[in-house]
């Protein structure tokens, strides 16, 4: 289908992924961003640029009408890798701007809102039982970050309950990493890191993790495909940080960070994090990253629905790592 597409989060790792696969697609994209001039730097010329935020009541009147549908990839979630996170930001964020967009929505007769959730959202499952699309949210959300996309899909089934409006399909993102990593997220800032050699360790686990292009396909295919209320995860594969640490060393030329056990890794995140509080060095990953590294460690997550129902296929770990170092160094960044 041709429809008109509104990208939120368009400048972050996903939301730049999505633009360029619709683009690729033909589809006609409008990306709402707090810069624009960002936006021009990073994303296709053919792509309208609207300028504003997405907590703002009055946005979504004024780039609804010109779209039929909608990926909203804008987070806050900041916590997971910095410090100085705003719960109150967050949560007007990652909750109170998807029920207004839904609201508004409904009015311009959007066709569908794709919401980007996350794994955060599900209870933690394990290697002989892992979780997935009926998994339920967990007991106690690890951070306010998870509890955040909890209550966003709580908004969006009271939608879907409600019977009017948008098809609101949704998509659970794992550890998203690869090109296109402006920000950086927390990968990738642990990604430039051990490139640059500045981080002599790091735990012994391992997690979920995806290409973010790979996400992006699954986000454009359930525009068309997907049912309204219905869960698609995207956790690509499990891998271990130190394999992936080996393959950017590999790739850099950088020798590996060694591997500590996660007990270990706690305590030094915490001391870490003091240090550079105190001499205004910014964290590569705090306390609350690191707890969700070493949680994820015996957590497994299954993507079976996506590749059964959307044929779509998670490439592997090597040839992610190896497209994130060429972009970086064509940005300048290595």
């Amino acid at each position: 289908m041709n429809d008109p597409v509104l990208v939120t989060g368009a400048t972050g790792l996903l939301g730049s992924s999505v633009v360029r696969r619709l683009v690729e697609h033909g589809r006609p994209v409008t990306v709402l961003t707090r810069d624009g001039e960002r936006a021009a730097r990073l994303l296709p010329p053919e792509v309208r640029v609207v300028v504003g935020d997405t907590v703002d009541p009055d946005v979504w009147d004024k780039v609804l009408p010109d779209v039929r549908s909608v990926v909203h990839a804008a987070a806050y979630f900041r916590e997971f890798y910095l410090p100085g996170a705003d719960p109150r930001l967050l949560y007007e964020t990652n909750v109170t701007a998807l029920g207004r967009l839904l609201a508004v929505a409904e009015r311009h007769d959007i066709r569908t809102v794709v919401h980007v959730s996350s794994t955060a959202a599900l209870a933690k499952g394990e290697v002989s039982a892992p979780a997935d699309e009926q998994s339920p949210p967990p007991a106690d959300a690890v951070n306010g970050y998870a509890a955040s996309k909890v209550a966003a899909e709580a908004v969006v089934q009271a939608h879907v309950a409600h019977g009017r409006g948008p098809s609101v399909p949704l998509v659970l993102p794992g550890w998203m990493w690869g090109p296109g990593d402006s920000g950086p997220t927390s990968s990738g800032r642990l990604f430039l890191s051990i490139a640059r050699g500045e981080l002599p360790v790091l735990p012994d686990v391992g997690n979920s993790m995806v290409d973010a292009r790979d996400v992006a396909e699954i986000c454009v295919r359930v525009l068309d495909m997907g049912v309204s209320g219905r869960r698609y995860v995207a956790a690509g594969r499990w891998e271990r940080l130190r394999d992936l640490a080996a393959v950017i060393a590999s790739e850099t030329g950088r020798r590996a960070p060694h591997a500590l056990p996660g007990g270990l890794t706690l305590a030094l995140a915490t001391s870490l994090g003091t240090l550079n509080r105190l001499t205004g060095r910014e964290d590569v990953a705090n306390r609350a990253g690191a707890e969700v590294l070493v949680q994820g460690d015996k957590a497994r997550v299954s993507s079976d629905r996506a590749r059964r129902e959307l044929g779509v296929e998670f490439r592997p770990a090597a040839d992610t790592l190896h497209d994130e170092a060429a972009w970086y160094r064509a940005e300048g960044l290595l």
